[in-house]
């Protein structure tokens, strides 16, 4: 971690954007670890934001996301593990459609564009964002999708354009939520349809397993969001919630096994990295990744079942949001 960067973010001091409280953060989670530099995670003691201490520069975010966040090819994980992903998502389109009205989505963050991809088949006109400096060389259009390098403040759309925006699980990278979520009003049409999916930091998951929820990941998570808070957010912008989605078959199950992992003791993350098939590990590694395996017949139908039980009472792992723009 640069001094420079822990020095400009340490005591962070200034109004919380969500409920407008002036003041300090109260702790909340110490000595986070990435890559040998140390996070903590603060919380707003009135809306209970949690807000990742320190931030990293924007541009040193950018090179870590082109060079460990996917791989070469945007993937994240072996072909199979990506081809049942690539399924679920496909309810993605259903649940979106069932609140907007077909015409355009924008999809902010969109990777490989694989949403876009579907809802593109599905008779939309889809339009995607990407960070990733990698998409750029795909720039353009790819079978049908439009696709910029950039985000929100780097690519300036008209008003009322779109009838969807979605943000599936991008919202928490943001450095400036409030100015998104207004730009996001602007450019949708009136009663066009706001989506953000979000990890939950009230969930039973975190809860149970702290610091060493998955969920956090540090540096990227910049902010960390409830159902209420990010209602809140969302309806003084004078938007609509609509709906609210506590379950997430992608996210939630591995969400709990990992984390229970990382609460046991191994090394934080091991077997998600293990997944992404980036582990370069020591001997003692493989042998804590074979006794996950072993472990696998008992935690995976415990991480499904706390799963479901967590978002009956709504406590989700992730929350997806869908707000209408009024008018």
């Amino acid at each position: 971690m640069r001094k420079k960067e822990r020095k400009e973010n340490a005591g962070r001091k200034s109004a919380c954007f969500i409920c407008k409280r002036e003041g300090e953060l109260r702790s909340g989670y110490e000595g986070l670890e990435f890559e040998g530099a140390s996070y903590d995670i603060r919380f707003c003691p009135s809306c209970g934001l949690g807000v990742t201490v320190p931030f990293l520069s924007p541009e040193r975010l950018k090179k870590i996301y082109s060079s460990t966040y996917r791989e070469d090819d945007s993937t994240r994980f072996p072909g199979p593990l990506e081809a049942v992903i690539n399924i679920v998502r496909t309810g993605r389109c259903r649940r979106v459609e069932s609140v907007a009205k077909k015409g355009r989505v924008l999809d902010i963050g969109c990777g490989r564009a694989d949403f876009l991809l579907l809802m593109e088949g599905r008779g939309w006109e889809a339009f995607g964002l990407e960070l990733d400096e990698r998409i750029r060389e795909r720039g353009g259009r790819l079978k049908g999708v439009e696709l910029k390098y950039g985000g929100l403040e780097d690519n300036r759309f008209p008003d009322a354009f779109f009838d969807a925006v979605t943000l599936w699980h991008v919202f928490e990278h943001l450095r400036d939520p409030a100015w998104a979520v207004n730009e996001c009003k602007r450019i949708l049409k009136p009663g066009g349809t706001l989506v953000i999916a979000v990890p939950n930091a009230r969930s039973l998951q975190a809860r149970m397993t702290g610091k060493h929820w998955f969920h956090f990941d540090p540096p990227f998570h910049l902010y960390h969001y409830s159902a209420l808070n990010l209602r809140r957010l969302l309806e003084a912008h004078s938007l609509k919630v609509v709906k609210t989605r506590h379950f997430s078959f992608e996210y939630n199950p591995y969400g709990f096994l990992q984390s229970i992992f990382n609460r046991m003791g191994f090394k934080a993350n091991l077997f998600y990295d293990f997944l992404r098939s980036r582990h370069r590990g020591t001997a003692e590694d493989y042998f804590c990744i074979a006794v996950m395996f072993i472990m696998m017949p008992l935690m995976l139908p415990a991480s499904m079942l706390l799963s479901m039980a967590e978002a009956l009472f709504r406590r989700g792992g992730t929350i997806e949001v869908y707000a209408k723009k009024q008018g």
